[in-house]
């Protein structure tokens, strides 16, 4: 068996290395340079120390992109549980032939260039569009709601591409739950409401948490639907980052906010880690 693991090893070393050098190391050299300051355009000084840090915390600037970028988050994962619970309980238990056929549909988005299918959302939700239009001629409205450009126009193009992510943990999750559970609530004389809240919800939470917790991170850390949706006038961690490296070319306090939404990104998994072992332990 050693020898085993030993040659195992030797054939994980090109892919271990691999991993250093493209994601550990270019974090690592990140977190380094948040804590230099910056003396002139890509020009960093050599003296450390934990500035950038106490000025990120201390500038209500830098607090409400923080607070922008977590709200942004929260509202996709929000959308995407609503969305995804009856979408994941259709499909966990259909025995239609249609299913297969419903489920490319579900992970299609992800087969699309993120550019792609952002713009796709412009002949929809513009000014002109289709769905302002609709409003419009039902006289619904009388003059066009700012659908896109805008925090809105980020949260549609977020929830879009993330909603997959939702409904194949959540599916996977309500397809491992007995049907003959909800049977016995339905019996005895509950409603479908109360056989959601009771059973369904209770049981299928370790996969809320998942699923809540893959679409966060990738919602926070999105940069492209944000430039495009946002139409750079929604400016998140993502995008602030952005700014700093390409444009300010303030390369400390770029890899501060960098470091600072890695750091909570990890708090975060390990708290919601935990909040799924300790439900999956009560069950």
């Amino acid at each position: 068996m050693g020898g085993d693991g030993k040659k195992w090893g030797v054939f994980l070393l090109p892919a271990l290395a691999t991993l250093s050098f493209v994601f550990i190391a270019p974090i690592c050299i990140l977190i380094v340079l948040s804590f230099y300051q910056m003396t002139g355009p890509a020009v960093v000084g050599d003296e450390a120390s934990l500035s950038n840090y106490v000025q990120f915390f201390s500038d209500p600037f830098y607090l409400r992109i923080l607070w922008n970028t977590f709200t942004l988050g929260g509202l996709v994962v929000l959308f995407c549980l609503i969305i995804g619970y009856p979408v994941s309980y259709f499909l966990a238990r259909s025995n239609s032939r249609w299913r297969g056929f419903l489920l490319f549909l579900v992970v299609s988005p992800l087969l699309v260039s993120a550019v792609v299918r952002n713009i796709g959302w412009f002949p929809i939700l513009s000014n002109s569009g289709l769905v302002n239009w609709l409003l419009l001629e039902s006289s619904i409205i009388s003059k066009p709601i700012p659908l896109i450009s805008n925090f809105t126009g980020v949260i549609i193009g977020l929830v879009h591409a993330l909603l997959p992510f939702m409904i194949l943990t959540l599916t996977t999750v309500i397809q491992r739950i007995e049907p003959e559970l909800e049977d016995a609530a339905a019996s005895l004389g509950a409603g479908p409401v109360t056989v959601f809240t009771q059973v369904l919800l209770p049981l299928s939470i370790p996969g809320a948490i998942g699923g809540s917790l893959l679409v966060f991170t990738m919602a926070i850390a999105a940069f492209t639907t944000p430039v495009i949706m946002g139409g750079n006038r929604v400016l998140v961690m993502a995008t602030y980052i952005g700014q700093q490296f390409r444009t300010v070319l303030d390369y400390a306090i770029g890899a501060t906010a960098a470091a600072i939404l890695l750091i909570l990104v990890g708090l975060l998994t390990v708290v919601a880690s935990k909040l799924g072992a300790r439900k999956v332990e009560a069950m």
